[in-house]
């Protein structure tokens, strides 16, 4: 992986293959592992407007006791059951009860408001925690499709840079701040299932995965825990390596008066 630098429509990035595929797949299980612990539920894809034989798709038909298009009548209103927290909080942006996340590494990025009130801390997670949860969701899972798009085969032959390599990774000024910010969500994630507590586990860690490294140890190809630690450390510090380059990079950007969305005098990357 390269540092970010910055182009003219945004900052640049050359991953391996593998980063990529890695941080993808961990950044849609952090998504789905916040869907779950929130209430948000599980994601949805939309429906394509076409049928299987590539026509129309037929329009589905009412239920009984539906009116017009569809909609059910005031008096089956009841059959529709109770929503559930995920509906609750698309309709009105809270959810129907404050679900405290059970899963120490969700509690991570769905911190209480407070640890000395619960009754404040269950109040403002009951006012926040789905927009918040919902953000969070929405910036891993592009951070996702940014990485490792699930349409990667047809684009492939595009989006080939010179000599047939990979695609750089190439970050809009407008989305870097959320791209940060997912990639800061996954090494928390990481952090608390390796229990690193402080700045100077985190360090430590740090030390041994690139002494590893430049020493050139690969991973151990064995199913124990060790291997599982060595594995997760290494995705921890790449994660930590493009999230700081991006962020050295947009902060060079305002230090020289650059504001996102403006173009930079910088030539655009030819891949």
């Amino acid at each position: 992986m390269t540092p970010f630098r910055a182009m003219r429509r945004g900052y640049e990035s050359r991953f391996e293959p593998v980063e990529k595929a890695v941080l993808a797949k961990v950044a849609r299980d952090v998504a789905a592992l916040l869907r779950d612990e929130s209430g948000l539920g599980p994601a949805q894809r939309p429906e394509r407007p076409w049928g299987p034989d590539g026509g129309p798709r037929p329009a589905t038909p009412a239920r009984p006791g539906a009116g017009p298009g569809g909609l059910r009548a005031p008096d089956d209103l009841s059959a529709l059951g109770i929503p559930t927290d995920g509906e609750l909080a698309s309709l009105t942006g809270m959810t129907g009860v404050a679900r405290v996340p059970s899963d120490p590494a969700a509690l991570r990025l769905l911190p209480d408001a407070s640890k000395d009130d619960p009754d404040v801390a269950a109040e403002f997670r009951h006012l926040t925690q789905a927009d918040l949860a919902r953000s969070k969701v929405t910036r891993l899972e592009n951070l996702a499709e940014l990485l490792d798009p699930r349409d990667a085969p047809e684009r492939a032959v595009q989006q080939a840079g010179r000599h047939g390599a990979p695609p750089p990774v190439r970050v809009p000024r407008e989305d870097a701040a959320a791209v940060a910010g997912a990639l800061t969500d996954v090494r928390l994630v990481i952090a608390e299932r390796l229990r690193l507590a402080t700045d100077e586990d985190v360090e430590r860690l740090t030390d041994e995965v690139m002494w590893d490294n430049e020493a050139g140890r690969d991973i151990p190809a064995v199913d124990d825990d060790r291997a599982a630690t060595r594995f997760w450390a290494g995705v921890f510090v790449a994660a930590g390596y493009a999230q700081e380059s991006l962020v050295e990079v947009m902060l060079a950007d305002l230090r020289s008066g650059q504001r996102t969305g403006q173009p930079s005098d910088d030539a655009e990357s030819d891949g």
